[in-house]
């Protein structure tokens, strides 16, 4: 009976058991279908993101702006065999008015119309500066890379300021007189040469520089002065070194190859030294004033230290240092201002006597037009700027025929933009090709030409809608007038003065310069000889 009970219980058991084995596999059944459905589900979700990132990409592409094809990461930047400039104008041949390109990360615009540049970059959404080493290692302060509140509060504050110091192209403005001063200077100096042969471009730095320096600060570098020397090598150096680590801006581990951090590292300490100068300069200002008489400011870093103290002070002063500290913002002021204004101004002259010994019709015109006016040898004033239109139109067409800055500076558009069919992804870069506007037939007809009648309008100096050589739109250069002034009375004194020509046996010089920060003409010598009364 035991066994018979045992029996009974044990097949009891095994029926269990299947039982169990069943419930088992439904339930690992019911998990598998569960699981399915989730990975259904999963590759829904996933087909339907890959979808979508397909249609935006498809869309981002097709509305771009016309150009060539890259590879991930790195866009078109394994593909460039030359220039950026000259392969932007290679895009603009073949695409038109506005083409686009990947280089690195960066989408890049580049804009070939004088039109199309002009309702751009007057937009209020067009002034942001691109994110780069240079930009980093200046923390965004300064004039040329600041951008936002504080860009607009400075650049109305020194429009304001450069204005009540005299810095306008009239007569019998307040700051000629120091121009006037450097001419006088310049002129002994090619006296004191006797004829023997000298780079202009060398003469005329220290100068140019003194301008600056007054204006900035009430400061001139004397002749011989070793200081101006470093100072001078430290900054034209810097403008060097910027080109050859270019293609930072669009992969920053371009800085990780060999010896580009060395760059870098230069660039850092020049930045460096520069602007201890300038920071030396601006604690001398503080303790003179604190010690003598203060009647009303001489220069621009007097009008900045009363903003600065009548702020300590709680008077009602307008805030011009928003989210910076004030002496470093006034310190890269002074190195924009020295760097920008001293490089481009002496280039130009240099360009542009370097253009009359290859024009001597043109400088013949010239010398013309300046003896109908003044005595040979007299000094040349901006008195005399309305009867020489002539002398102007040739300081403009040699702008046009160099490009100085054949790439303007880049803007960064904060929203997305609309142009004709092609939508323009906010954050972009936008370069305008002025070297590209500049000799294009359908703007400047013969563009190989020299032709100072381009800028004639019976007879009078005349500024096209097209020329851009100054900037355009919210950007624009910032000392135009400055630089219209010193080009204007260097040159006309010069011409007044001296009868130049190249040294015996020297080759003529070309006109293609190198490109550094602006296009530069390559080292050449000129003979002078003082006209006689």
């Amino acid at each position: 009976m035991l066994i018979y009970t045992r029996i009974i219980s044990t097949l009891g058991m095994w029926t269990k058991l299947d039982t169990y084995i069943e419930l088992y596999n439904g339930y690992m059944q019911d998990i598998l279908d569960r699981k399915h459905r989730t990975m259904d589900l999963l590759f829904l979700v996933l087909l339907g993101l890959l979808f979508l990132f397909l249609k935006r990409t498809i869309c981002y592409y097709m509305y771009l702006p016309p150009g060539p094809w890259g590879v991930p990461f790195l866009g078109y930047l394994p593909f460039m065999k030359s220039s950026p400039h000259a392969m932007y104008s290679r895009m603009a041949d073949k695409y038109g008015e506005i083409s686009s390109i990947k280089l690195g990360n960066h989408l890049v615009v580049c804009l070939n119309s004088p039109k199309l540049v002009k309702e751009l970059f007057s937009r209020s959404d067009s002034i942001a500066r691109p994110r780069t080493p240079l930009n980093e290692i200046m923390e965004g302060r300064g004039i040329v890379l600041s951008e936002g509140i504080l860009w607009q509060k400075q650049r109305q504050f020194l429009h304001e300021k450069f204005r009540a110091l005299g810095v306008k192209v009239w007569p019998k403005q307040r700051f000629e007189k120091f121009i006037i001063m450097e001419i006088e200077e310049f002129i002994t100096d090619l006296i004191k040469l006797n004829g023997a042969p000298v780079d202009p471009t060398l003469l005329l730095g220290r100068h140019v520089h003194n301008i600056i320096c007054q204006l900035m600060m009430s400061f001139r570098f004397e002749e011989d002065d070793q200081e101006f020397g470093i100072f001078n090598e430290k900054i034209s150096r810097g403008m060097k070194l910027y080109g050859s680590i270019h293609a930072s801006e669009y992969v920053r581990q371009y800085l990780k190859l060999p010896g580009k951090k060395t760059i870098l590292d230069e660039m850092k300490r020049s930045l460096a030294d520069i602007s201890e100068f300038h920071a030396n300069k601006i604690r001398e200002r503080i303790d003179y004033r604190a010690t003598h008489p203060y009647d009303e400011p001489a220069d621009l870093l007097d009008y900045y230290l009363d903003n600065i103290e009548a702020r300590k002070s709680r008077k009602r002063f307008p805030d011009i240092f928003p989210g910076v500290d004030p002496e470093k913002q006034v310190v890269q002021v002074m190195n924009d201002l020295f760097s920008a204004g001293m490089e481009t101004s002496r280039t130009t002259l240099s360009w542009t006597l370097l253009m009359m010994i290859h024009e001597p019709d043109v400088a013949a015109k010239v010398r013309a037009q300046l003896t109908e006016t003044v005595h040979p040898g007299e000094l040349v004033t901006l008195d005399h700027r309305p009867e020489l239109p002539y002398l102007e139109a040739v300081l403009f067409e040699t702008l046009r025929c160099v490009s100085l800055v054949p790439l303007g500076t880049t803007h960064v558009n904060t929203t997305e933009w609309k142009v004709d069919k092609y939508v323009i992804p906010k954050g972009a870069h936008i370069i305008p090709l002025i070297g590209k506007m500049n000799n294009d037939p359908k703007v400047y007809p013969e563009p190989d030409k020299f032709k100072p009648e381009r800028f004639l309008r019976d007879g009078q100096f005349h500024i096209p809608d097209s020329y851009m050589a100054f900037g355009v739109g919210q950007r624009l250069c910032l000392g135009i007038q400055l630089a219209r002034m010193q080009l204007f009375l260097f040159f006309a004194n010069i011409m007044n003065r001296f009868e130049f020509s190249l040294p015996e046996g020297a080759e003529m010089p070309p006109l293609e310069g190198f490109m550094a920060a602006t296009h530069t003409p390559l080292p050449y010598s000129l003979c002078f000889h003082k006209i006689d009364n």
